[in-house]
């Protein structure tokens, strides 16, 4: 039992000595920020929300690895913050999906798998298809102006295989329709499950070609919306642009089986 126990506390003495080393390169940045704009009375978000994008960021390049453990304390040493905001923004990063915690005070990276990928492909079919389809008729000249202006920047994201960028204007593209249909709650449902798809870091192999596959389905998405064709923009969605056997081959190149080894080449 002994002998397990210092195994164990072995084991997580090397992790936190990586996870130091990881985060080295962090510090410098976010502690001159801090004292430049902290300490001299320039408004700053909080700093919960620092922490909190930092880390997004880390986990979204593959800074920290699928599965690798994060430390609440080592974190708070290393930004010379107190825990509370690291606290808060690993509870944030876990309500986003992206970490999960464990029971000796520390958090995980989520591994996001093949199979997830193909479970949030499912989810967003079902309801953003729905969606689509009922507010068809509620469409005006100026969502379509806006779809194209997205669409637009959406093309320019996948010129540089940017995900990131991507996903943040993929966000406005599909809220067009969700906002149309007056219920926060599914428009915050299908942003939280859709982001997954861009929080995570993927095999640059096929990105640029999936990415640009997805302007093409906006483009007849947003034919579809002008014409105000409500079964058409139903069927669009389920059967084409969240289909997980149509977009089976991008995501198995994109998204490793079990989660492990999908990072940036």
């Amino acid at each position: 039992m002994l002998g397990k126990i210092a195994a164990q506390q072995a084991e997580d003495e090397a992790r936190s000595t990586l996870f130091e080393r990881r985060i080295k390169e962090l510090d410098v940045r976010y502690i001159l920020y801090y004292i430049v704009c902290v300490r001299h009375g320039v408004k700053t978000e909080s700093l919960t929300n620092q922490v909190y994008k930092v880390l997004k960021q880390q986990i979204g390049s593959g800074h920290f690895r699928p599965g690798e453990r994060i430390y609440e304390q080592v974190l708070a040493q290393r930004m010379r913050i107190s825990r509370t905001p690291i606290r808060e923004a690993l509870l944030k990063l876990e309500r986003d999906g992206l970490v999960i915690c464990n029971s000796r005070r520390s958090y995980n990276v989520r591994r996001l798998s093949v199979a997830d990928v193909k479970e949030i492909y499912q989810i967003l079919g079902i309801l953003e298809s729905s969606v689509a389809g009922l507010v068809a008729g509620q469409i005006t000249p100026d969502d379509v102006e806006l779809l194209r202006r997205y669409n637009a920047r959406m093309e320019a994201a996948s010129n540089e295989s940017d995900l990131p960028a991507f996903g943040a204007w993929n966000r406005k593209f599909h809220d067009v329709f969700l906002s149309k249909f007056g219920n926060r709650t599914m428009c915050e449902l299908c942003d939280s499950v859709r982001q997954q798809l861009y929080n995570f870091p993927v095999s640059r192999a096929s990105l640029k070609e999936w990415i640009k596959k997805s302007v093409r389905e906006h483009s007849e998405i947003i034919r579809l919306a002008e014409t105000q064709d409500g079964k058409g923009l139903e069927e669009y969605f389920r059967h084409t642009h969240w289909s997980e056997e149509r977009n089976l081959e991008y995501i198995e190149k994109a998204y490793d089986r079990d989660g492990d080894a999908a990072v940036p080449a």
